[in-house]
């Protein structure tokens, strides 16, 4: 696996990981608020890219 590759595997596991414990904290999830905490804990990411992550968890639409 190339290193861009596993960046990017890392990346959205990390999304993921938010997610799931904005889930188990609050009850919901927003994309909006996933974006927010992922951008402050200094990750480079994108509404789109979060979205998708959150639709691969069933999360989101």
């Amino acid at each position: 696996m190339s290193v861009r590759s596993r960046a990017i595997r890392e990346r959205r596991t990390r999304i993921g990981r938010i997610a799931r414990q904005m889930l188990r904290d609050h009850g919901r999830v927003r994309p909006a608020d996933v974006v927010h905490l992922a951008v402050c804990a200094g990750m480079k990411t994108s509404p789109a890219e979060v979205r998708t992550v959150l639709a691969r968890l069933k999360l989101h639409r």
